[in-house]
């Protein structure tokens, strides 16, 4: 048999710690970004999108479950 020798631990890199940036009213984001109206209007619409394609996939689900019983 082949003779093992202990694994040595391995050394973790110090922590480098930065200070944080301060807050600012604006932040830097891409172009398309949204106006919090836009962002408030996406999010309803996204929400009942959302609510039917869960409901959507609770009647499949249960579609099937009545033709075959998976337990």
């Amino acid at each position: 048999m082949a003779e093992t020798r202990p694994v040595e631990p391995r050394q973790l890199p110090p922590k480098v710690v930065t200070p944080q940036q301060p807050a600012t009213k604006v932040n830097k984001v891409s172009a398309p970004a949204f106006t919090p109206d836009q962002a408030k209007e996406f999010h309803e619409q996204f929400k009942v999108t959302y609510s039917a394609f869960v409901g959507l996939a609770a009647v499949a689900h249960l579609l099937v479950f009545a033709s075959k019983p998976w337990f």
